[in-house]
């Protein structure tokens, strides 16, 4: 049987929010940034953006997914890690210490210059509709790096919201 509904739907997030090392017990999930930053010194940083997924359509499978974040900030040359978050996490409640474990394998991106940046993560998106959809965990792939190392990206609560373009097919 054909897909009863081929096409793409672009989500905005539904729940974004970072944690620091530093800071193991704050919470910033109304912030107007999210960030991902590798610091030698105990300071990286790890974004989670979780996205509310339509009802797959009849006889249709993710043909495509990709996720996109706007940079205001950018360091080029590292590889950034987008991961499924293993379980369940809160805007205003998840901090370092609480943050959720991280399943499956990374789709990866590498941030070149400011605006949005995209990362294909079909098979991830697959997967959370095969499972639970607790998101995404983005990290930098060398944490603990020495120098500092940040993407700063506009959270929900900015003007560019995190997006999730899925295509059916």
């Amino acid at each position: 049987m054909a897909c009863s509904s081929p096409g793409s739907q672009t989500l905005t997030a539904s729940i974004d929010s970072w944690v620091e090392e530093r800071n193991p017990t704050s919470n910033f999930g109304t912030a107007p940034d999210i960030f991902v930053q590798s610091k030698a010194t105990a300071e990286n940083r790890r974004l989670l953006v979780k996205f509310t997924l339509p009802s797959q359509p009849a006889n249709c499978s993710v043909s495509v997914a990709v996720l996109r974040l706007n940079a205001s900030a950018t360091q080029s040359g590292r590889t950034i890690q987008v991961f499924r978050a293993a379980a369940a996490w809160t805007e205003t409640g998840v901090t370092w210490s609480n943050q959720p474990a991280t399943d499956g394998v990374a789709s990866t991106y590498s941030p070149t210059a400011n605006g949005w940046h995209e990362a294909t993560v079909t098979a991830r998106v697959q997967e959370l509709y095969s499972g639970s959809n607790n998101g995404f965990l983005l990290r930098d792939q060398t944490e603990n790096s020495a120098g500092t190392f940040d993407q700063k990206y506009d959270s929900r609560e900015n003007t560019n919201d995190p997006e999730l373009r899925i295509t059916f097919g």
